[in-house]
């Protein structure tokens, strides 16, 4: 890097004894480039052919399947077949995301009680809930963290509600009113979607509050 007249300017995180991740720029890009010994990728692609899939696993999945190969193109093909989307984790990721806050219930309650922040905060949670479910259905991997070029994935998506990234957009950002009652449609189509693609799952589920009460 530093020969193509890039400078580095830090480390993502710190570096492991199985790899290291930098940062450089270069005319004014940011390069983001690191390394990583091939036994810990092999640990990766294990977790994932057994579902045992968290944020950063995923994250590695879709740089991988993304990805193109510079060199050792028989042995980087072999690991994009093994980092294919295992059933096990599609079926976990619909049902952990299935219970969404009805907001659209109490909307006026909220409106009249000064409860802006959390109005929103269960529009976008409501919003990535879909997303993950829709993901799910599709194989399709997904996190939340830094979730960019959101029309390309919502392309990759064959199941999924018509004008799904101009109907999120709006949940997104419209009047919280306005978002509620799309979001309220989103979730009906969606679950008529789960619902005709994987019939054995109960998607009328109960929304639950976060485990440590935050």
């Amino acid at each position: 890097m530093r020969d193509s007249g890039a400078e580095l300017t830090g480390s993502i995180g710190q570096p492991r004894p199985d790899g290291f991740v930098s940062r450089y720029q270069m005319q004014g890009i940011e390069v983001q480039t690191g390394g990583a010994l091939i036994a810990a990728l092999e640990r990766r692609l294990e977790r994932i052919e057994s579902g045992d899939v968290d944020w950063i696993t995923a994250k590695v999945a879709m740089g991988l399947l993304e990805g193109t190969p510079l060199h050792g193109d028989a042995l980087v093909r072999g690991w994009q077949a093994r980092a294919a989307y295992p059933e096990s984790l599609r079926r976990r990721e619909i049902e952990a995301n299935l219970g969404f806050f009805p907001i659209w219930t109490v909307d006026d309650h909220l409106a009249a009680r000064d409860s802006e922040l959390f109005r929103r905060q269960m529009l976008l949670d409501g919003a990535y809930r879909i997303v993950s479910v829709l993901s799910a259905l599709n194989r399709v991997y997904f996190s939340t963290f830094q979730f960019k070029r959101a029309g390309e994935h919502f392309d990759q998506l064959a199941l999924k509600p018509e004008r799904l990234g101009e109907r999120l957009d709006l949940v997104a950002n419209a009047a919280p009113s306005a978002a509620a009652k799309e979001l309220s449609k989103l979730v009906e189509e969606t679950r008529a979607i789960v619902k005709a693609e994987m019939p054995d799952i109960v998607t009328d589920v109960v929304w639950q509050p976060p485990q440590d009460g935050r």
